[in-house]
């Protein structure tokens, strides 16, 4: 139990790092990434959006405020990395290793999260029933 909540913590703050620094270099490198996104075929104004997403995102996977935002979130994430590793390879502009990464963290993080909720949920039953006795 508490080595999922380990692994949980270990990959989310993986996540969290690269979110955090896509955001940054979007702002820092803005031509580049503008360049980028025109050579994808997607329009300009996306990056503003898409890293306005990811970090209200992240803040959402973070704070939990409830279990249907976190996981509108983390579908949020997963159409993003989709659709980016999908945009990589159809305009062969290398092989979106890095979104493959990060959708391969997020994927570690989806499932740990719900393993430490199963266990939250389960210690619960676990005090009740001792407290009942």
């Amino acid at each position: 139990m508490k080595t999922n909540k380990t692994y949980y913590f270990i990959a989310l703050t993986l996540f969290a790092i690269a979110i955090i620094g896509a955001v940054v270099n979007s702002i820092l490198n803005y031509d580049l990434v503008a360049l980028k996104f025109t050579n994808l075929g997607y329009p300009v104004y996306l990056i503003a959006v898409i890293g306005t997403a990811q970090i209200l995102g992240l803040i959402l996977l973070i704070t939990k405020p409830n279990k249907w935002l976190v996981e509108w979130a983390y579908a949020g994430f997963f159409i993003n990395f989709t659709f980016g590793i999908i945009a990589h390879l159809l305009a062969k502009d290398g092989n979106g290793a890095t979104a493959v990464f990060v959708f391969i963290i997020l994927l570690v993080t989806y499932f740990f999260e719900k393993k430490v909720r199963h266990d939250k949920k389960f210690q619960k039953k676990e005090v009740k029933l001792t407290l009942s006795k």
